[in-house]
């Protein structure tokens, strides 16, 4: 009896192994940033939104959020891997609601003001200042909007949602979320 029991559960194993029983594995993305350096705003939006519903896209989300003084001394501290490698953990942990989240395209674009692309220069210096002292004098805003774009749950609208995304010295496009 134990021999066949022992031979049953091998043939369970080895036929759940065929027909695709065992876990999921699940996939981790290794994007890379492309669209950053892009003339088109929202494919930077699109790539960022995808690093931040796909495993393993930390490294980009990052590149997006931080002007890149910033990432070089996150780097060079070593507080970049932590950072990444929590980002990560966080997706991995919060991604598993069954969804498919993906991008639907932008709504609504507009140029930024004066007032606020001094807001955004402000906003990166407070954001690189445990890494690094900035200045609002180092960066250059070549392009800034304010964007509301609508994104997908398994292919039905899901929401909306609003970022400001400025081309930032010569570094592509940076993007704020709200």
């Amino acid at each position: 009896m134990k021999k066949s029991a022992a031979i049953f559960v091998a043939v369970a194993m080895a036929a759940c192994g065929i027909t695709g029983c065992q876990p999921k594995k699940k996939e981790i993305s290794n994007a890379k940033v492309t669209q950053q350096k892009s003339d088109a705003y929202d494919s930077a939006i699109k790539e960022c939104f995808d690093a931040m519903y796909s495993l393993g896209g930390g490294d980009t989300f990052y590149s997006y959020m931080y002007p890149d003084a910033a990432l070089d001394a996150m780097k060079s501290s070593g507080e970049y891997d932590e950072l990444t490698a929590h980002f990560n953990e966080g997706q991995e942990k919060s991604l598993y609601d069954g969804k498919k989240y993906t991008f639907g395209g932008i709504t609504e674009a507009k140029e930024l003001s004066e007032k606020q692309t001094d807001g955004v220069k402000s906003y990166f210096v407070n954001l690189s200042a445990p890494f690094i002292a900035l200045k609002e004098e180092d960066f250059t805003i070549n392009d800034g909007y304010e964007v509301k774009y609508k994104y997908l749950a398994d292919g039905q609208d899901a929401g909306e949602e609003s970022v400001i995304v400025v081309s930032l010295n010569n570094e592509g496009w940076k993007i704020i979320t709200h």
